[in-house]
């Protein structure tokens, strides 16, 4: 016995035995699932939550004839074990004031026993209708419509009413040289142009008018321009109303 101890304190040996044969297995199997991987998301439920940061961002904008939304998601790790798409406890915020080109999407899963938040970035794109020149055009072209097209750019350009844009220009000639792509504006074209001979229309009542004239400056369809008789030297001003064609009005 060592000094100072007694009986009592030898280990029961019977006991220690019994201990091992039933703990053991249990301690080795902790060990072992300690050292496995965390279960990880499948690619599906990335995909799921990546199309939900994506939805939500989109329906934040108002459908327009005159504006596309193009809206990136940014990949979601599939290290991490989401539980599934948490379906009917799923919530979706803006995360900020407001959208900019980099935003992010909060995404919280309200599931009892499995509560999670996922900061989805989010890159958002705001396109709209740019009027350009499918071919090269020289200068003093008249434009047709196969000579143009739309294309959607994030520009910052003023592109309201681009429809009637295009028909002012298809008949109008070209100012200046235009390379194949480049933007058409309205100071691009001119249905009356500086020095054209055109058509004076005066009408009153009953009464019309016709006499040719030249053109002092260039104008587009309603524009303003100033107009001399060739033979009384006279301007006068009257608005363009069609191809080398002006009418005064009373």
């Amino acid at each position: 016995l060592a000094r100072g101890g007694s009986q009592k304190d030898i280990p029961d040996m019977a006991r220690i035995a019994d201990f091992i044969k039933i703990h053991l297995p249990l301690a080795v199997l902790l060990t072992i699932g300690a050292s496995l991987p965390a279960a990880k998301a499948t690619p599906e439920e990335a995909e799921f939550y990546r199309h939900v940061a994506e939805q939500y961002m989109l329906a934040q904008f108002k459908p327009q004839d005159d504006l596309k939304v193009e809206v990136v998601a940014s990949e979601i790790s599939d290290n991490r074990n989401f539980g599934g798409k948490c379906e009917g406890y799923l919530t979706a915020e803006l995360k900020g004031r407001e959208i900019r080109q980099s935003s992010a999407v909060k995404l919280v899963c309200r599931k009892p026993n499995n509560k999670f938040t996922i900061i989805v970035p989010v890159s958002v794109r705001l396109l709209r209708p740019q009027l350009v020149a499918s071919q090269a055009m020289a200068k003093g072209t008249i434009i047709t419509q196969d000579m143009l097209k739309t294309i959607w750019t994030d520009s910052n350009s003023a592109l309201a009413g681009i429809a009637g844009l295009e028909r002012e220009a298809i008949g109008s000639r070209v100012k200046k040289d235009i390379k194949q792509g480049e933007p058409i504006h309205n100071n691009s074209f001119c249905l009356v142009c500086k020095g054209d001979l055109v058509s004076i229309e005066a009408k009153q009542g009953n009464l019309y008018l016709r006499t040719t004239g030249e053109s002092l400056s260039d104008g587009n369809f309603n524009e303003t321009v100033q107009v001399r008789n060739p033979k009384s030297k006279k301007v006068i001003k009257a608005k363009v109303s069609g191809g080398q064609t002006v009418e005064v009005v009373f």
